[in-house]
């Protein structure tokens, strides 16, 4: 499982509620809204899915900037990638 968190920024706050509904659509996890910051999680079988999911988040209209903060490595929670360390 890759895993990327972050955060979007939006243009004005009464455009956050049709951005949180557009990130559930996407099932895109909410972890915290904070003044005119979103802050998301995404979990997907692969990087490529992750990356998939992640960069169309721009084009959300009402979003101002997309920022990632933290991402998983691809295989990194497998048990022989934990075993060959």
């Amino acid at each position: 499982m890759v895993i990327a968190s972050g955060f979007i920024e939006v243009n004005k706050l009464n455009e956050i509620e049709r951005i949180i509904n557009e990130l559930r659509m996407r099932k895109i996890e909410i972890n915290e809204i904070n003044s005119e910051k979103i802050a998301f999680l995404i979990e997907r079988e692969t990087m490529d899915k992750v990356k998939k999911d992640f960069e169309p988040l721009k084009d959300i209209n009402g979003v101002k900037n997309v920022r990632l903060a933290y991402f998983s490595i691809e295989g990194a929670d497998d048990d022989s990638a934990a075993l060959q360390s």
